[in-house]
């Protein structure tokens, strides 16, 4: 039986619901990074960059971008600055509803 991702995250919403604050503070951590990932390689591919290219206009080593992508590292505000600013694009603290 298949079921869509969005009828999963549901149940995955549901569970650290029942488990209470602190499971639902978890799953709220993890959405954020992998948001940043998401969004930091969707920003480079529409600039048409490869890791690599962006690796030399930021220089963040591209195994690390790799990682950051893949949500797979905790990368500093001095290494999300630096990529920002070769994908011209700003990190901000953006306030939610």
């Amino acid at each position: 039986m298949s079921t869509s991702f969005n009828d999963f995250m549901a149940e995955v919403e549901a569970e650290a619901q029942a488990e209470g604050p602190e499971a639902v503070a978890e799953l709220e951590a993890l959405r954020l990074h992998y948001s940043l990932a998401r969004q930091l390689s969707e920003r480079r591919r529409e600039r048409h960059l490869t890791q690599k290219q962006l690796a030399e206009l930021s220089g963040i080593d591209q195994a690390e971008i790799s990682r950051i992508e893949r949500a797979q590292a905790n990368p500093t505000t001095a290494t999300l600055g630096a990529l920002a600013r070769a994908l011209g694009v700003d990190v901000r603290l953006v306030a939610v509803s």
